[in-house]
């Protein structure tokens, strides 16, 4: 093969990340070798063990969040479950040195990164002095990210407001019709949404952004906490809207008509929640980006990519979500900020398409994203 392509080595953690890394390593193209986590063939056993020992003391860190997910759905999490992560980590680590004796990657190219195995295949690389590029679902509609630093807040975007106001926007038209995801289980009737209010949808529980980028709110009752203990610093006339996750395992059914002036609205659009509220309070999710694209003001309480000066609020405790919450109507929307940013998002960050319906606009944005991050570029 030509040794003008770079050779990423693509780690699939599924049958059906594979046939997409397979794509996209033909139709990039580049070089280099798809190799399955959970199946990555026998290789360099005694030498991938002796590196996990030599790492024992980064286990914690790897296997954290697994950990977490584990007990928040009473599943295994304990010593030998972990022992027994460990010894998986070996198996991948084989696979992986086997590879890389063949041929050092340039990259390595990973959906998502938090899972513990590729927490592992990372470190190593990282000590390599070999790049890595971080795939993840994107933040405007049928978008992907391709980041060279990591996923949602850790993601290589700049915090600066003069950056993007900076950045000359070429006119590309944003889709801003969202894509309706379907609950997992019947949500009942829509309910009829009152005149003034504030939607705050719910998030995943288990996800990397509650586990992780959830400073001081690890749960979704622990939110609605929140929202009690602030709902009195509202106009009179103003409450809150909750949706609840659609594709979320876990229910809150004895959170509704806890509060008078905190409704649930599982079964209501969530375009047209967003589009009739005042503004939208979400701890770090996508729905913000969807919400300032709607042209509505976004409150922030967890590490959000997007949490700019200017772009929008954040409250890191409840006493200054009270603050934010005294006047809906005062919370700052530039929409110049907003425009800039949102075409910066389109136009050079975002690769357009999702995996298995794109274009050919697809691969080669990706292409052209992954020669960006091996030349050093900032994200």
């Amino acid at each position: 093969m030509s040794k003008t392509l770079p050779y990423v080595l693509f780690l699939a953690m599924s049958r059906n990340q594979e046939k997409h890394f397979r794509a996209l390593k033909a139709e990039m193209p580049v070089d280099g070798a798809v190799i399955n986590a959970k199946h990555p063939g026998w290789g360099k056993t005694l030498r991938a063990l002796c590196w996990v020992w030599r790492n024992r003391a980064s286990l914690p860190g790897w296997l954290s969040f697994r950990v977490d997910k584990g007990r928040l759905n009473n599943g295994a999490h304990g010593r030998w479950f972990q022992f027994g992560l460990a010894l998986r980590i070996a198996h991948l680590m084989a696979g992986i040195f086997r590879e890389a004796d063949q041929r050092r990657p340039d990259i390595i190219f990973v959906l998502n990164g938090e899972h513990y195995k590729q927490k592992a295949v990372i470190s190593w690389a990282e000590n390599q002095g070999i790049k890595q590029a971080y795939l993840e679902l994107g933040y405007l509609p049928n978008t992907m990210v391709l980041d060279g630093r990591g996923i949602n807040y850790a993601n290589g975007m700049p915090r600066d407001p003069d950056f993007y106001r900076a950045y000359k926007p070429q006119g590309m038209k944003v889709d801003s019709n969202l894509v309706r995801r379907p609950p997992r289980t019947p949500v009942g009737a829509p309910i009829t949404l009152p005149e003034r209010y504030i939607f705050v949808p719910f998030q995943v529980y288990d996800d990397t952004q509650i586990l992780i980028h959830s400073p001081w709110i690890k749960s979704m009752e622990r939110l609605h906490e929140v929202l009690e203990a602030t709902v009195d610093s509202l106009p009179s006339d103003t409450v809150f809207v909750v949706k609840e996750h659609p594709t979320s395992k876990r229910s809150y059914p004895q959170l509704h008509g806890r509060h008078e002036r905190i409704l649930y609205a599982n079964a209501n659009d969530t375009q047209q929640l967003i589009e009739q509220s005042l503004a939208v309070i979400t701890i770090n999710s996508t729905v913000g980006i969807e919400s300032l694209l709607l042209g509505r003001p976004v409150i922030t309480l967890g590490n959000a990519c997007y949490n700019i000066d200017g772009l929008v609020s954040h409250a890191d405790s409840e006493e200054a979500l009270k603050a934010l919450l005294n006047d809906p109507a005062a919370l700052p929307f530039d929409g110049a900020l907003i425009k800039h940013f949102v075409a910066w998002l389109g136009e050079a960050y975002l690769v357009p398409g999702r995996w298995p319906d794109y274009s050919p606009e697809y691969p080669a944005r990706m292409r052209l994203r992954l020669d960006e991050i091996l030349g050093g570029g900032r994200f």
